[in-house]
């Protein structure tokens, strides 16, 4: 890539953020707002109604134990206790969690052993898991490169076509087998709407973990360990489809450029040689 090509990325990625932060703010800043007042005004309502039995600081502590058993996945928001967070099943998912990078957030290491073990299992783990998505993402592009070779008997002759709308099937089916087909899933079980199944997907899928949504936290019925391993293949092999999607675009987008570079290249190569020969006729023609 070249230093030009670079210096516009950096700019493009720079000023987009800007623009993402500002679109940002505008759709969350009012609600913050009014969800601080909201709290503020029961809080004082509450401390008014109960000011005989209750000081302002011991309300502080009790809520303060109530955000941290929540925040430790200890207590659900209808204030009921949650299902055992580090049972082995739900290790397990949160080990996946660590190896892909996702790090929902709703499941964190307390005691100073389990934050330890974390930073060496991951050290070791999440290059190894790196490791084999790629050779799970080669392995779709190969399947991928073998329907693109083969011609719809229809166009044959209009190999562009042909090209553009078997690429637009392949990920058409990709995204309805790894998000819209779990996103349905995902309603049922959790009892999401359709589209926060799709948000969850998306960001899942591309690692970005808010954690505002995670699969099973609340279900303790039966089946739940089978239905959070199906989760973890799921995420295993969508991780590694996002892996392909962005390798074959950085592919063709390396092959183009170095295309345009070449064909530059040969222009300035041909503008070159015809300077040479039309001074080489000056000389000779003054030599004359």
């Amino acid at each position: 890539m070249e230093h030009k090509t670079l210096l516009i990325l950096v700019m493009v990625v720079m000023i987009y953020s800007l623009i993402c932060a500002a679109v940002m703010m505008v759709l969350e800043k009012r609600n913050e707002e009014t969800s601080a007042s909201d709290v503020l005004s029961t809080i004082n309502t509450f401390l008014s109604d109960h000011s005989s039995c209750m000081t302002k600081e011991e309300l502080q502590v009790f809520l303060n134990k109530i955000k941290d058993s929540f925040d430790s996945g200890i207590m659900s928001p209808n204030g009921t206790a949650k299902p055992p967070q580090w049972d082995f099943e739900s290790c397990i998912f949160y080990t996946m969690t660590v190896l892909t990078t996702i790090g929902y957030g709703n499941q964190t290491p307390v005691t100073k052993e389990g934050r330890v073990f974390t930073v060496i299992f991951a050290t070791i783990g999440i290059p190894v898991a790196g490791l084999m998505m790629v050779g799970v993402a080669e392995r779709m592009k190969r399947l991928s490169k073998r329907i693109e070779n083969k011609k719809i008997p229809c166009l044959k002759t209009h190999s562009t076509i042909d090209n553009i709308l078997k690429t637009i099937l392949i990920h058409l089916t990709m995204i309805t087998l790894l998000v819209l087909i779990p996103s349905t899933i995902f309603r049922v079980v959790e009892g999401w709407r359709y589209g926060d199944g799709i948000y969850y997907s998306f960001i899942t899928l591309t690692t970005i973990g808010f954690g505002d949504y995670v699969v099973g936290i609340n279900d303790d019925r039966a089946g739940k360990h089978v239905y959070k391993f199906l989760v973890v293949v799921w995420i295993f092999f969508g991780l590694s489809w996002v892996g392909a999607f962005i390798g074959d675009t950085t592919e063709k987008y390396k092959k183009f450029t170095e295309r345009k570079e070449n064909e530059n290249r040969q222009v300035g190569d041909g503008n070159s040689k015809e300077i040479k020969e039309k001074d080489t006729k000056e000389v000779v023609s003054l030599n004359i």
